[in-house]
């Protein structure tokens, strides 16, 4: 089977190099959250400019209806679809976010969001700023990858899991895969400040964007409604401490979240809650400096 958008980074066809890239994103979709939140804390936001598509997903899917005339002023694209059917005529889909497009050609170059974190966190280094966080330390990465890969399965995948079963048996199976998870992560997040120890890497983007989401959208939305986040203190506390950190917080838009979650589930009400300045209050995590 083909696989598209895969060819590596820093050869002659895809340097790495600033300017080159345009990365575009909906506010709605952790997924592309994590992408962005990567470009923030690297200083990588002016090596790689940014597009946001509209947070509601149309028939047309992702259109650029934030932007005047609802055209991307680089591409000069009207709809995400256009740029994915310009980059490889056999390409059927998924028209997804986040997506990395190469400027000179307009043509998609990587679309999977844990490819975009690694490689951002990686093969980009050099365009990195100088006091810019090691997202995937060398001593550490055995590590990321088994918890990028338990959160994936029972967290990331997982609440849509809940969100999307087709049964009452699929949806039971999903809700105690994500809340068995959250106990795993909630011990864990007792002994340390991050997942992988007093420092931040992907792991620790992975399981925000989802988390961030999970009151606002998730609870009700999607039935996950065992506990809310304030009842698992260090999770709570720990979340508070991602939020505030530069890059986290700043590229949260909680309204355009439930906007976007509700209306492309076939809601007609957006629900006026819940409050969310929870997330600017004090934390506890500064204890294991």
């Amino acid at each position: 089977m083909k696989k598209f958008f895969s060819k590596p980074f820093g050869t002659e066809e895809q340097p790495i190099e600033e300017g080159r890239y345009r990365l575009f994103w909906s506010p709605l979709c952790p997924y592309a959250h994590r992408a962005v939140i990567t470009r923030e804390i690297l200083g990588l936001d002016d090596a790689i400019s940014l597009g946001t598509l509209d947070y509601r997903r149309g028939e047309e899917g992702w259109q650029f209806s934030l932007d005047k005339d609802g055209l991307d002023p680089v591409l000069k694209q009207y709809k995400i679809k256009d740029v994915y059917l310009n980059s490889d005529s056999d390409y059927e889909g998924p028209y997804s976010v986040p997506v990395l497009v190469d400027v000179t050609t307009g043509k998609v170059v990587r679309k999977e969001s844990a490819e975009l974190l690694h490689e951002f966190a990686t093969v980009f280094r050099k365009l990195h700023k100088k006091d810019g966080i090691d997202l995937y330390p060398e001593h550490l990465a055995g590590q990321i990858d088994e918890w990028n890969e338990k959160l994936a399965v029972a967290i990331n995948d997982g609440v849509y899991g809940m969100g999307f079963a087709e049964n009452q048996e699929k949806y039971d199976e999903a809700f105690d895969r994500f809340f068995d998870m959250m106990d795993v992560v909630e011990e864990h997040l007792s002994k340390q400040r991050y997942f992988n120890g007093n420092t931040i890497t992907e792991t620790d983007i992975r399981f925000y964007t989802t988390m961030i989401r999970f009151d606002v959208v998730y609870y009700g939305l999607y039935s996950a409604n065992k506990k809310r986040i304030e009842e698992y203190s260090n999770i709570f506390n720990y979340l508070k401490d991602l939020y505030q950190t530069p890059g986290f917080g700043s590229t949260t838009d909680f309204e355009a979240i439930k906007i976007g979650y509700y209306l492309s589930a076939g809601e007609t009400i957006v629900p006026k809650g819940p409050e969310v300045d929870k997330w600017n209050q004090s934390h506890d995590r500064a204890r294991f400096e």
